[in-house]
């Protein structure tokens, strides 16, 4: 029997949808794991169908579901940033240290392996943050639109709407897509590396034909990005505050 492609199915519970990564194999038994990072897969017979496959995960959903919290609990969360000097501060994937000058003017400055940043108030660490985001945002913007242009050079037919670009603070995503096309990304995504933004971009962009995470929204997925999974596994790694 011809191998089966991997899919990815969504399982409902308590309101909240979680993919789970099946792939069809020459095995006797279906089984499930749940891996640390909280994502989950499952290894079915090749001769199972998914609907069939798709039964048997939503009768284990409320155990998969015990699983993922018993590693949440687990999961180490991100120090609170104080803006100081010394402190360890992401761009594109890499770590900087911030080193906090005083200055008649607030700037800040990308040097070596040093985020520098200039103000008149040092000490105070709102002063800093704000310093900061402000510089975040004013290089997310240029750095997402190349990677807009280059997401839709791979995948053309995604672009025949009228596709907008919007940066805004979001608390718990990285991106969403509006009905009328509009992409809003998180200017705190610009930490993250380069290939983990254009998943985020391209995630969002296939939301342009499925407004929802169907088989049939992450098999358009897979088609624009095959190693879409790889690149959302690093971004799930990084521990952005």
């Amino acid at each position: 029997m011809p191998d089966r492609p991997s899919q990815t199915v969504l399982v409902e519970y308590a309101g909240e949808h979680i993919p789970v990564a099946v792939e069809f194999r020459e095995r006797k038994r279906l089984s499930i794991s749940v891996h640390p990072d909280c994502s989950v897969t499952a290894l079915a017979p090749a001769h199972r169908s998914l609907d069939d496959v798709l039964d048997h995960l939503r009768r284990r959903r409320s155990w998969i579901e015990r699983q993922r919290r018993h590693f949440e609990r687990y999961q180490p969360l991100p120090a609170k940033k104080q803006y100081v000097s010394g402190e360890t501060h992401h761009y594109l994937g890499r770590q900087y240290r911030l080193r906090v000058h005083p200055s008649g003017e607030t700037a800040v400055k990308l040097v070596g392996r040093f985020l520098n940043a200039y103000l008149p108030s040092p000490e105070e660490p709102k002063a800093v943050r704000e310093a900061l985001d402000g510089w975040y945002r004013s290089h997310a913007e240029p750095i997402f639109r190349e990677r807009l242009d280059r997401c839709l050079e791979r995948a053309p037919s995604l672009g025949r709407m009228d596709t907008k670009l919007r940066i805004r603070p979001m608390k718990r995503r990285w991106g969403s897509c509006s009905r009328a096309g509009t992409i809003t990304l998180s200017p705190e995504l610009v930490k993250a590396p380069v290939h983990c933004i254009e998943y985020v971009i391209m995630h969002e962009l296939c939301h342009l034909r499925f407004h929802d995470h169907s088989p049939a929204f992450f098999r358009l997925l897979s088609r624009c990005m095959p190693d879409w999974h790889k690149r959302k596994e690093r971004l799930d790694s990084v521990l952005l505050p």
